[in-house]
């Protein structure tokens, strides 16, 4: 499926569409997962310590990543701990990193409208060179080693 789905043109996109928002949907209802009134869900593994702190829209952060697609295509993956501005990644990245502390851990579940739109990401020229189409659901598992405000 994987070799076929990214082999699409955009406009025949409208399966992959309705797969990640049923399986958004199915997905909202599992224990744990908290849904944003912006759409975000996440579900967090490990608040961390109270006592650090949260980061926020100026903080850099370092942290250890793995991102995929609801079918488990992996289109990136930090090799070791990343350094990352909270301001400069997808807006449910941002939004969701901003719910754990220091050392936590959560998974993000980030519809299409917070992270790549409706355009294909990841094309020609790409540092991963992996593909990510458009509509995709991005799945982040993330360990929040530091945030430097």
């Amino acid at each position: 499926m994987t070799l076929s789905l990214f082999s699409c043109k955009k406009d025949n996109w409208t399966d992959w569409k309705l797969q990640n928002e049923m399986w958004l949907e199915a997905n909202a209802k599992k224990e744990g997962v908290v849904t944003t009134p912006s759409g975000l869900q996440y579900k967090i593994l490990y608040q961390g310590n109270v006592n650090d702190n949260k980061p926020d829209d100026a903080s850099t952060i370092i942290c250890s990543y793995t991102g995929t697609l609801i079918n488990g295509y992996e289109f990136d993956k930090s090799n070791g701990p990343a350094q990352l501005s909270v301001s400069g990644v997808v807006d449910g990245f941002a939004e969701g990193i901003k719910k754990i502390h220091v050392h936590g851990d959560i998974e993000m579940y980030i519809p299409y409208e917070l992270g790549y739109g409706d355009s294909i990401q990841g094309v020609e020229g790409s540092l991963s060179g992996r593909v990510i189409p458009p509509y995709s659901t991005l799945i982040f598992n993330v360990h929040l080693n530091s945030a430097m405000h």
